[in-house]
């Protein structure tokens, strides 16, 4: 088989049509062996023994002699490593609807996006509405020391020096506005 092999080989590389495809039904037995081995989806099997025939077509024009090794041996490795590769680029990716677990989960659902949740959003709004209600419900001074406390970020001393009032005042005038805001 070799020599048979060999001989088709310096044919084929002459430009003997016929000669090439007698080498790749020669070989394809070892191309569907390799696709067997190495990269076995079946649904993509027609397509998988083209690319196989392109593989031993590119190895005819690139084999080297010179370098010692043997014709069928190269072409082996190279449809080897071509459904190897080809099998690590498919295994890289995830269909985002693929399911997880038991089938009731895809991995799209397990993403989270930057979007806010409509029921979270919701719950802000309600709570947000709770506290201006809470605000509006404390005394003039209360809401003025909470406002320059929480939101503009000032110090019961910078309070009491800005509205020009002890710094005791401040203290016990936010402790009962929390009061006030916690009921």
């Amino acid at each position: 088989m070799y020599s048979e092999v060999n001989n088709l080989l310096a044919l084929s590389r002459k430009g003997d049509i016929e000669a090439k495809e007698e080498l790749i039904l020669k070989l394809k037995p070892l191309i569907l062996a390799s696709i067997k081995r190495y990269y076995n989806k079946i649904e993509e099997y027609d397509d998988l023994v083209q690319e196989g025939y392109e593989v031993i077509l590119e190895g005819i024009k690139e084999f080297d002699e010179t370098r010692g090794a043997k014709f069928l041996g190269y072409i082996k490795l190279k449809l080897k490593y071509h459904y190897l590769n080809k099998y690590k680029k498919v295994e890289n990716y995830c269909s985002l609807n693929a399911p997880i677990g038991d089938g009731e989960l895809e991995v799209l659902d397990t993403i989270e996006g930057e979007e806010i949740d409509p029921l979270d959003n919701l719950l802000k709004l309600e709570i947000g509405e709770e506290l201006r209600k809470a605000i509006n419900s404390l005394t003039k001074r209360q809401k003025q020391i909470i406002i320059e406390s929480y939101i503009n970020g000032l110090s019961i001393g910078e309070i009491a020096k800005k509205l020009n009032i002890s710094y005791r005042t401040v203290a016990n005038t936010k402790t009962n506005a929390i009061n006030n805001l916690k009921k």
